[in-house]
């Protein structure tokens, strides 16, 4: 894999891939989209009887990126799937807030995420990883005077999945604890979706203080 990897006709099919992924409105982590070429990569060589430098050159991009897409489109569905996919970021802009809210939306996202991992679905949960570490980031780098500079993107996409999430516990049973045994964790969840509600309002509230 190590010497596949160092191929540059294989970096080559990874950046590719990437670039047909962003025409189709999604953002995926490298290291998936190298997990995908690497496998179709190898199966062609083992299909083919080439070498692995020989079989890079029968993959195409625009077939690692559908096989992909098609990975998102399950995990849609509720499989649990290894790719993170996101979508593409509309408004990059940056704006500061104040670093007690974003430490609130830290929170949002790292509960959230907690949710969607415990309730197997692990692109939700990658991606609010993401944004919980591109808002700690933030704090830590870009941060002066009780305020911190945050991409107005970020403010749309936590709310928007927190949201979803308690949108989840609400109408599909999500539960910090899905064992199938009560023991009062529907207190708990039903406590949780208030919060979730409260910190998607505020991450909405930031997003409009920035428009404005």
């Amino acid at each position: 894999m190590a010497e596949l990897m160092d191929l540059v006709p294989f970096k080559t099919l990874v950046t590719q891939t990437s670039a047909v992924l962003l025409t189709r409105g999604v953002e995926v982590e490298s290291t998936s989209v190298q997990g995908v070429a690497a496998y179709l990569v190898e199966t062609m060589a083992r299909q083919t009887s080439m070498d692995l430098e020989e079989a890079v050159h029968l993959v195409t991009p625009e077939a690692a990126a559908e096989i992909i897409m098609k990975a998102a489109a399950e995990d849609d569905q509720g499989a649990a799937g290894p790719h993170a996919v996101r979508p593409v970021r509309i408004d990059d802009r940056t704006v500061s807030a104040p670093i007690e809210s974003l430490g609130h939306l830290v929170t949002a996202a790292a509960q959230a995420g907690k949710y969607a991992s415990l309730n197997d679905d692990g692109a939700a949960a990658a991606y609010l990883l993401d944004l919980a570490t591109e808002i700690g980031a933030a704090l830590v780098k870009r941060h002066a005077d009780g305020a911190a500079a945050i991409p107005v993107g970020v403010f749309d996409e936590l709310a928007a999945l927190v949201d979803s999430v308690a949108d989840r516990v609400e109408q599909e049973g999500w539960s910090i604890c899905p064992c199938g045994e009560e023991h009062g964790q529907d207190e708990v969840d039903l406590g949780t979706v208030a919060v979730m509600r409260r910190h998607a309002a505020l991450a909405r509230g930031l997003r409009e203080q920035a428009a404005g």
